[in-house]
């Protein structure tokens, strides 16, 4: 009896740490490694700096302070369920008085996000942020 239990709790703890991260319905925290301002040209390593992407209905941008910015998401293109896979998702999105698009994206075993943000005729907004580890909350 104690066999059969402890192959029922492998099983679904082998299952749970298979399952895919669905970026489209699920709270996953991305950590930032370096932030780059594509106006400046400017980059930085971000050790204390994550994304946290609530499925398809927010993203927060948060350092060791809090969050600093916080982005409503209007509308997705495309479909990526399994973030350990190649994949990409678009999310258009307003901060504020700003609108524009979030891109996630992996390609083999890089992972990027690229914000880009317009307020009427201001330079915009666009930064390309390197991630390094992918989990769900």
């Amino acid at each position: 009896m104690k066999i059969i239990i402890s192959l029922i709790l492998s099983s679904v703890v082998f299952t749970g740490a298979l399952s895919a991260q669905n970026i489209a319905t699920e709270t996953l925290t991305w950590q930032i490694s370096q932030v780059q301002d594509v106006n400046t040209g400017e980059s930085q390593s971000s050790e204390n700096e994550t994304l946290v992407s609530y499925g398809s209905q927010k993203v927060e941008w948060k350092d060791a302070t809090g969050i600093k910015h916080t982005y409503i998401v209007n509308k997705t293109s495309g479909t990526w369920s399994n973030t350990s896979q190649s994949g990409s998702m678009i999310y258009q999105v307003d901060s504020g008085d700003k609108s524009g698009t979030i891109t996630f994206e992996r390609v083999k075993n890089e992972i990027m996000v690229r914000i880009l943000l317009l307020k009427g005729d201001e330079l915009p907004e666009m930064y390309e942020i390197k991630i390094v580890k992918v989990t769900a909350l």
